[in-house]
């Protein structure tokens, strides 16, 4: 499963599209064959059913006519003059009027005779074994007259059905005609009315729709087949008749010799003879195998059509996409697109794909100004280091100058000149010197105090300078220059306009988590919000006051929105307050995971 996963995913998108399209339309097509294979199936049971009722009609229209027939033997049994002179026959067997008696019964056969066209010939066997026959005497022979005379002396006068001695094209309606002359009941002859069932039984199928020719209709009378006169495998009647039984069906569809037949089963409800009729399977269904085959060669095809159409559709969609991902692997290995690939104006599109097309150019122009604005930072860079190295020389040279005055300043006792030499040296040299971020609190506060040497011959009197730094907190790492700016930001807003002594403090706290740092002046006051508003321009900042941002900005870079400076007025002096952690690492984790 994982590994069809992985292919499936390391297919590119058409063909993901092209796999699930296909798999759709092989499911649809799956579902509408079965559903197809379902209703043919149905129609088959319908259409097998409508042949059984259809064939229950022939057998009903058999059944009514050898009915007509028995009602015609009633009429005979019935007829006086036939019951007379059977009378005279039987009461008078040696009288010379027998011949005029059989006559005379004879002539009266002849109405009935004509009476139903399936009766070949009437026969009345006279007990002497005589018989008294219109039609073709012949007719009697194909039976068995021994089995005729004691089946019609065992019904007492009921009408049985007799099949001839071979299967053939006549069955004979038998009864006993019996006297009823003084209602004697005396048996005066046995009548056989044969019937050319070959005849009614086309008839009856003609009549139904159904042909006898070429699908046989077989009779059966227990077990035997007695129609047709020819064989037609006669040994899977038995077995045909018990399937249908136990299956209470009246229709199956089976293979016989080769050929698959559809077999139709009932009775004749009134003599109980069993009926098969063969049918071929192909010619009926023909038809129904053709519309499926046509059905399903047209979905096919059909199927076939739509993925070509799909292939082109999405082909053709798709390829913009491919063309992106080209135009970005281009992009990345920094090479020119190929001239394969098509031009296209992607500004006139509106849809996704004319959107990332945009956009990726848009993004490639972007990141080439990048690239060239950062190639011509790097040329500056270098032309500024090339600077920087060619004048190394100046910052020796300024600190020899800076020597010899010191020197100079001493030897004719100038000890103001010789402190204020020796201050600025040592002031440019930390200015200067060393690329660290961070500096130890000592370095800091040395670099203060040659600044403030200096600030002392400058304003001798009148500036009153206090550090309150602890010993033990000298060795923390501070932002290199940060309370130098904030000092000289106090001794300009103190001094420059005033001629009052100036106070400054610059006073250092120890926290539980971070060291604050305050420098303190009177003769100035701090607006209120003066670093929000030096941000959002409100103010303009000029000289320190562009340091002071400065300087809070390195803070926030530094250590993060939570350190950095605060302004306000406390007990008649302006306080600005620097606030850094007392461990930076833990800042740099709190980034990390915010990251």
């Amino acid at each position: 499963m994982e590994k069809c996963k992985n292919w499936f995913n390391d297919l590119s998108l058409f063909k993901k599209i092209v796999l699930i399209v296909f798999i759709i339309i092989f499911c649809t097509f799956l579902i509408f064959f079965l559903n197809l294979q379902f209703l043919i199936k149905q129609y088959e049971k319908e259409l097998y059913q409508t042949s059984a009722q259809a064939l229950n009609h022939a057998s009903a229209s058999i059944a009514n006519e050898m009915e007509r027939i028995e009602s015609i033997s009633d009429q005979i049994i019935s007829d006086s003059i036939i019951q007379e002179n059977l009378y005279q026959l039987n009461q008078n067997p040696n009288s010379n009027r027998r011949a005029v008696y059989k006559r005379d019964a004879y002539q009266a056969l002849f109405p009935y005779t004509f009476s139903n066209q399936y009766i070949k010939s009437i026969n009345m066997v006279l007990p002497d074994g005589s018989n008294i026959c219109m039609g073709n005497s012949d007719d009697i022979k194909k039976f068995d007259s021994a089995a005729l005379k004691q089946i019609a002396g065992e019904s007492k006068g009921r009408i049985r059905w007799v099949s001839a001695v071979e299967p053939g094209e006549d069955v004979c309606c038998l009864r006993m005609l019996r006297q009823l002359k003084f209602l004697g009941l005396n048996q005066l002859a046995d009548l056989c009315l044969v019937v050319d069932i070959e005849a009614l039984i086309s008839d009856s199928l003609r009549n139904a729709g159904y042909s006898s020719d070429n699908a046989p209709f077989v009779l059966i009378q227990n077990g035997r087949r007695i129609y047709p006169a020819q064989p037609y495998y006669d040994e899977t009647y038995s077995a045909l008749l018990e399937e249908m039984e136990a299956s209470k069906r009246t229709y199956t569809i089976t293979s016989i010799g080769g050929e698959k037949k559809f077999i139709i089963t009932g009775s004749l409800p009134v003599i109980g003879w069993n009926y098969l009729y063969f049918r071929d399977y192909n010619p009926i269904f023909h038809n129904i195998r053709l519309a499926k085959l046509q059905v399903i060669v047209f979905s096919i095809l059909s199927c076939i059509v739509a993925l070509v159409l799909m292939w082109m559709v999405f082909g053709r969609i798709l390829r913009h996409l491919e063309f992106l991902v080209r135009k970005i692997r281009c992009f990345g290995n920094g090479t020119l697109l190929p001239e394969q690939i098509p031009s296209y104006n992607y500004e006139e599109r509106h849809d996704e794909i004319g959107q990332l097309h945009r956009a990726f150019d848009e993004m490639t122009k972007s990141v080439k100004v990048l690239r060239d604005e950062n190639y011509d930072k790097q040329l500056l860079l270098r032309d500024a280091t090339i600077r920087m190295l060619q004048q190394q020389i100046n910052p020796h040279f300024l600190y020899n100058t800076l020597d010899t005055i010191n020197w100079m300043a001493q030897k004719y006792g100038a000890d103001d000149i010789s402190t204020m030499a020796r201050s600025l040296g040592n002031l440019f040299r930390i200015s200067i010197t060393g690329q660290e971020e961070l500096i130890p609190l000592s370095e800091e506060l040395s670099f203060l105090d040659n600044y403030i040497q200096i600030q002392n011959i400058r304003f001798k009197d009148r500036l009153n300078f206090e550090m309150n730094i602890p010993n033990n907190i000298s060795h923390i790492q501070i932002p290199k220059l940060c309370i130098q700016p904030l000092v000289e930001n106090a001794l300009k807003h103190s001094m420059e306009y005033s001629d009052q002594m100036c106070r400054i403090r610059v006073t250092l706290q120890e926290r539980d988590h971070d060291y604050q740092i305050q420098v303190a002046n009177t003769g100035s006051q701090f607006e209120e919000n003066l670093i929000w508003k030096i941000e959002h321009r409100e103010i303009t900042p000029q000289g320190s006051g562009v340091g002071l941002t400065n300087i809070n900005s390195r803070l926030k870079l530094l250590y993060g929105d939570a350190y950095g400076l605060t302004f306000y007025n406390q007990e008649g002096m302006a306080v600005v307050m620097l606030t850094i952690p007392k461990e930076r690492r833990s800042f740099h984790a709190e980034t990390h995971d915010c990251r």
